[in-house]
């Protein structure tokens, strides 16, 4: 009968050191030499209310170089028949952060009119975009797409003060 008894304990000590290893227990050592991931990482953002009283020059050097507004792009709150007549030259686009921002400026003054932030989830857009609702020196606007009225496009922020 003994043989039986050492047999089953070897059994149940090969048993009990497999479900050791399995249990996490080097698991531990790694976690401690292994740096803490953060808990919720911060999706990269843009200080857009910063951006506003910028020119456009301005602009171009804080967020960095501007590209051509995209074939095909329509702002569906400007004047289609201007839009139809080419492509408008006093429109950019900037990308930073992982956002994408279109820039309505005045060509001869370089002065920025507008801001419009593309983007289809208004929530994120207002905090990767540092916007407010209710702030004082800017107002936030949603844009919906002209082709689908209840999709929205971006938003689009304007500047409250008559100086900036």
């Amino acid at each position: 009968m003994r043989p039986i008894l050492t047999g089953a304990g070897v059994v149940l000590a090969a048993t009990a050191l497999s479900v050791g290893a399995c249990s996490g227990g080097r698991e531990q050592v790694r976690e401690h030499t292994a740096r803490p991931a953060a808990p919720d990482r911060a999706a990269p953002s843009l200080d857009v209310p910063a951006l506003l009283a910028l020119s456009f020059d301005e602009l171009n050097q804080r967020v960095g170089p501007w590209q051509p507004v995209p074939p095909g792009f329509v702002d569906p709150t400007l004047d289609p028949l201007s839009q139809r007549r080419g492509p408008i030259d006093s429109m950019a686009m900037f990308r930073r952060g992982g956002l994408a921002l279109v820039v309505a400026y005045d060509y001869r003054t370089r002065r920025v009119n507008d801001l419009l932030l593309l983007g289809s989830n208004e929530e994120e857009l207002m905090r990767r975009a540092h916007l407010q609702l209710g702030a004082d020196h800017y107002l936030v606007l949603p844009v919906f797409q002209a082709s689908q009225p209840s999709q929205l496009m971006g938003l689009r922020v304007l500047a409250l003060a008559l100086n900036q």
